[in-house]
């Protein structure tokens, strides 16, 4: 067993405006992986978890947030590549700034909570939704090959 696996570290994070009952959505654009999702990204070496959060949703978004509470951890494993994926999922209702409308990585834009699950959601979104909502869910786990974004690449999906 090979133990020196490529590992890829991301974040997610759900912007919740509590009074106006809304959450930030982005519908992200890419040949690998569009539809809507929250803003996030990679987690540069030598940052840590929040600091690369609260960055990816100001470079997205425009918005500074702040008391991130984690949701939960989302973890990929291809074990024909030897990669794995964790994608930390944050939530918050602090924020401040100009929203923007639209970044190379997608419009950005406010929904109504109870819209959300409607939406074109990105693949994998609406398993990921149920750790942003469900305290009691910590983690997803799902395996992926050479099809990782294909239709069927989510069957596998599983929240433990």
């Amino acid at each position: 067993m090979d133990r020196m696996a490529k590992i890829l570290l991301l974040n997610m994070c759900m912007i919740i405006d509590e009074l106006n009952n809304k959450v930030l959505v982005q519908d992200k654009v890419g040949k690998n992986w569009s539809g809507i999702t929250f803003p996030g990204g990679h987690i540069e070496n030598a940052e840590s978890i929040i600091e690369s959060t609260i960055r990816e949703v100001h470079e997205e978004a425009g918005l500074t947030v702040e008391k991130l509470q984690p949701c939960g951890l989302i973890d990929w494993c291809n074990a024909e590549s030897n990669e794995r994926w964790f994608v930390f999922l944050f939530k918050t209702t602090h924020f401040t700034g100009t929203l923007l409308e639209e970044t190379e990585e997608g419009k950005v834009f406010w929904t109504d909570l109870e819209q959300l699950a409607g939406l074109k959601l990105a693949p994998g979104m609406d398993t990921y939704l149920e750790l942003f909502f469900h305290d009691d869910v910590n983690e997803a786990y799902a395996t992926w090959n050479e099809n990782a974004h294909s239709e069927n690449a989510h069957s596998d999906f599983r929240v433990i």
